[in-house]
């Protein structure tokens, strides 16, 4: 695709599609956070990603993780979150141990060197959260959180088998039995 045709594309779908211009946005704000928190670490000499973050974030909350689930979480594939664990555990932040169930797995944990960098990238990307969010009123911020938690919660509903249709009043949702849309794997 030439310069002048990427130039002609709108940016942001047609506005009376909410759904299409919600989804535009919040991929819009997580590519700029992931931008913005990879420059960051660049600036403060922190060789680490986004991706390198996520996983040590993860493994602080729930320590003995496998790597498959940690690709699950971090939206990458198998052979990427490899990739990046085997960064990690070269560099001395992860250890690999054998997974307690899985003979072919293995269990992640962070190091004493894994905590000390993830606390200081903690602080590097909770500052970008707090800049980001200075653009916001208090009870702005508040009712941003709240909507987003809706959101969240409206997808769990259509994740334990239960749908809001489109005649159903708006917050009420209608039982359906489960499905295999409905289904956690």
């Amino acid at each position: 695709m030439s310069q002048a045709r990427l130039k002609s594309v709108p940016c942001v779908p047609e506005p009376s599609r909410p759904e299409q211009v919600i989804a535009h946005l919040l991929k819009n704000l997580h590519h700029a956070v992931r931008q913005t928190v990879d420059e960051a670490f660049r600036a403060q000499k922190m060789d680490m990603s986004v991706a390198h973050f996520v996983v040590l974030l993860n493994l602080d909350q729930e320590p003995g993780l496998a790597g498959a689930e940690l690709a699950r979480r971090g939206f990458v594939t198998a052979q990427s979150m490899n990739t990046i664990l085997r960064r990690l555990e070269r560099d001395g932040d992860i250890e690999r141990r054998p997974h307690p169930q899985k003979a072919r797995a293995d269990s992640w944990f962070v190091t004493k060197t894994g905590q000390a960098r993830l606390a200081r990238a903690r602080v590097i990307g909770g500052n970008i959260w707090v800049r980001m969010l200075s653009a916001l009123q208090p009870t702005e911020i508040k009712q941003l959180q709240g909507l987003l938690e809706r959101c969240i919660g409206g997808l769990d509903v259509q994740l334990n088998g239960v749908r809001v249709t489109k005649t159903a009043q708006p917050g009420k949702a209608q039982k359906k039995t489960p499905t295999s849309i409905g289904r956690r794997r």
